[in-house]
């Protein structure tokens, strides 16, 4: 099973959204006074969201619901919603994993978006700590995984940080090219029931376009037939958020 749109389903949505468009990011680069202040999805609905994946995993799971993965980092606004929703829950079994380049968009997007481009949502490092900080959580107990995603995906990265057990994933990176490095790099530790949340389904109609992570999550499933996906409720109009486990 996957989520492609029929021809009707296509054409319907395009129509609708001539009327009612899917809104674009509020900001993807330039100088701001306060780039802690930045939340693209407003910090306490994410938490309420997480706080919802929380409670369908222990429904499945108990509570070693497993670990949360987070890929396009920015500047760690969602990231602390989770860190927050998960402690609250007492959940001590989940650690927390970060993986980011923290350059902004890598170089391919120029090749694959006509809106976004190479820098866009460009955090340093050291300013995404503080961000954190700022919200109470120490960055340090998170494990940072820094670099391009081509580069850092792979079977040492899991060795290294003994990634075994995924509970939430969210996957924040806009562009096929990305997604599909992410979702390569999980498809073998898909072992247990585990949500999969994906922010930027329909960013810049890219569902429409057959593009980003619409395209990328489509063809994880055709290439992984041993995994089956519920869609579940998101947390706001461009996102998708599914249940993916083994049949």
């Amino acid at each position: 099973m996957n989520f492609r749109y029929s021809r009707l389903k296509r054409w319907a949505k395009k129509i609708y959204r001539k009327f009612f468009p899917v809104p674009g990011s509020p900001w993807t680069k330039g100088q701001v006074d306060d780039i802690c202040a930045i939340h693209l999805v407003p910090p306490e609905k994410l938490k309420s969201f997480f706080t919802y994946c929380i409670q369908t995993l222990q429904h499945l799971k108990g509570n070693a619901i497993g670990d949360y993965l987070e890929f396009g980092v920015f500047n760690g606004s969602s990231m602390g919603s989770a860190y927050q929703a998960i402690k609250s829950m007492n959940l001590e079994s989940t650690h927390f994993f970060g993986f980011d380049a923290f350059q902004g968009l890598p170089e391919e997007t120029d090749r694959e978006h006509d809106v976004l481009k190479k820098g866009f949502y460009a955090c340093s490092f050291g300013k995404m700590n503080e961000c954190l900080k700022r919200r109470g959580i120490d960055p340090d107990e998170i494990t940072w995984v820094k670099g391009w995603y081509n580069e850092t995906l792979n079977k040492q990265t899991t060795e290294k940080y003994s990634i075994r057990k995924i509970g939430i994933v969210f996957i924040d990176c806009d562009t096929y090219s990305s997604s599909k490095c992410v979702l390569d790099f999980l498809a073998p530790l898909v072992t247990e029931p585990a949500i999969f949340c994906f922010d930027d389904w329909k960013l810049y109609d890219m569902d429409l376009k057959e593009t980003g992570e619409y395209r990328s999550f489509n063809e994880f499933l055709e290439a992984n037939p041993h995994l089956e996906a519920t869609e579940i409720k998101s947390y706001n109009r461009k996102s998708k958020t599914f249940l993916v486990q083994p049949r």
